[in-house]
Parts: C-alpha cells; sequence; structure tokens
C-alpha cells in the first residue's frame, strides 16, 4: 500500500512533512494550518532513510510554487550569495541557510530584509526597459544593485558570483556596464565582503 505524501504549514511559516493515506491528511492538519499534498507523489511505508532528504525537498519545492507562483526571479538565487542583504543567515561569505537549489524555502514567510531587497534585473521586469533575459543574475553571473552605501542613485555597484569570477570583465554583463557608463552612471565592482565578526 502506497500513502500520500504532504507539507504543512503553521502561522510562523515553519514547515513539517506528513506521510499517511489521503484520507488520514486532515487528522494531521492543526489550527492555523495549511496543508499541501505534492500531486503525483506516493511512496512506501516505512519511507527508506536514504529517501527522506528528496523527499523533503520535494515538499518544500511544491510549497514554494504553489505560494509563491508568480516569483518572476525564477531559479536565481544569486541574491541568497549576497551578505550583506541579511547577514545573520549567511555562514560567512557563503549562502544562505535557508537556500535550497530552487529558491528560498521559506519564502512564504522570509524576512524584512530579503522582502525589501530587489536587484536591477528583478525591478526592471515590471518596468518598460526590462533587463534583457541574459541579464539575470544566474546567467550572467552578476548581481546589479543600486548604491548600497549612499543611494547615490547614479551608482551601482556589480556583485560578481565569486564561482565566477571573471563575469564582470566579458560577454552581456560587461557589455551592461559599458553601456551605464557611457550613459553617465558610475559602476562599483564588489570583489568581497568584510567577514562576519560572529563567524568562527
Amino acid at each position: 500500500m502506497t500513502s500520500a505524501v504532504a507539507g504543512i504549514l503553521d502561522s510562523k511559516g515553519g514547515l513539517r512533512v506528513v506521510v499517511t493515506q489521503r484520507w488520514r491528511m486532515h487528522n494531521h492538519v492543526g489550527k492555523g494550518e495549511r496543508l499541501f499534498v505534492v500531486p503525483g507523489k506516493e511512496v512506501q511505508e516505512p519511507v527508506p532513510w536514504n529517501d527522506i532528504p528528496q523527499l523533503i525537498f520535494d515538499v518544500e519545492k511544491h510549497v514554494n510554487q504553489t505560494l509563491a507562483p508568480d516569483n518572476k526571479c525564477g531559479t536565481c538565487i544569486a541574491c541568497c550569495r549576497l551578505p550583506f542583504i541579511r547577514r545573520d543567515a549567511h555562514h560567512g561569505n557563503g549562502t544562505c541557510v535557508n537556500c535550497t537549489g530552487y529558491g528560498c524555502k521559506i519564502y512564504f514567510n522570509r524576512p524584512k530584509p530579503c522582502k525589501d531587497f530587489s536587484c536591477h534585473w528583478l525591478s526592471s521586469q515590471s518596468r518598460n526597459d526590462k533587463m534583457a533575459a541574459e541579464l539575470r543574475p544566474d546567467r550572467c553571473g552578476v548581481v546589479f544593485t543600486a548604491d548600497t552605501i549612499n543611494g547615490d542613485p547614479l551608482l551601482f555597484e556589480v556583485h560578481v558570483d565569486p564561482n565566477r569570477p571573471d563575469s564582470a570583465d566579458a560577454g552581456v554583463a560587461r557589455e551592461y556596464i559599458d553601456a551605464m557608463q557611457a550613459a553617465g552612471h558610475k559602476a562599483k565592482l564588489i570583489t568581497h565582503y568584510l567577514p562576519d565578526p560572529t563567524d568562527t
């Protein structure tokens, strides 16, 4: 006999995975909680130990896609690697602890700094002068942002993906930088971040 798989989201954004018969799912849902049954996903019980990580991944992905269907970022997770956005959730200069291979696992309950942040590419998608699809950060290897220090409207920051250190020197990112500078803007290359004093 197979069982259905679901995620149950509590009022604080906590998510737990439930594996049981579909007709029993509602017995596991408390007051103020939401049930998200993963369509077409059935497993044999008990679930093999080695299959549990993938099961959790599938549930988190389904819940995120259900709650944030209009996420214009798509699968881009470049901002999850920028420590200046939310330092407490990053491991030094690494990736945010809430980042997955497809997006943020707490996107529906993400902190205010994350909700407030918008890179130049994302901001442009709601305007007439949209930046090209190739300039999406995960595609070009660069996150373009406003000046995060002084708010200079003519200055933009160029945050380079540490795994692609030459991204700002060639291709579409370089063309964008050159075009912006030709129009009177100033580019500030961000090559690294200061270590977080809380890191050990």
